[in-house]
């Protein structure tokens, strides 16, 4: 499960540092419409023309994204997972609040 892009996900250039809760099990997320996407290998590689940046998604990115078509909790999300992958309750929660993060501060998800 990652995101990767053109330049480090964890660099604070560019970035709101104002205070945000963290995501947790409760918390619905939603994708962002702005992305151009295109699926690649089992890759997802996303464009954002508002950043000028590129992003790709792989292992259980892909699916993720798909399942934000709609908003959805966290648990949701690892609901669904679990059943689709070999991944135990705790660990798909951990993975998929991290990543999220990450996807989050790409503003390619919202929080609602």
């Amino acid at each position: 499960m990652g995101a990767t892009r053109d330049r480090d996900v964890g660099s604070s250039r560019n970035l709101d540092l104002s205070f945000d809760a963290p995501i947790g099990p409760e918390t619905v997320v939603a994708r962002n419409e702005e992305p151009v996407l295109v699926e690649v290998d089992r890759t997802v590689v996303m464009m954002s023309v508002d950043q000028g940046m590129y992003f790709g998604l792989e292992g259980a990115g892909p699916r993720i994204w798909a399942l934000l078509e709609h908003p959805r909790t966290v648990r949701q999300l690892c609901d669904a997972l679990i059943g689709e992958f070999e991944v135990d309750a705790e660990a798909c929660r951990l993975e998929t609040c991290n990543f999220l993060e990450e996807l989050k501060r790409a503003q390619l998800i919202r929080v609602l």
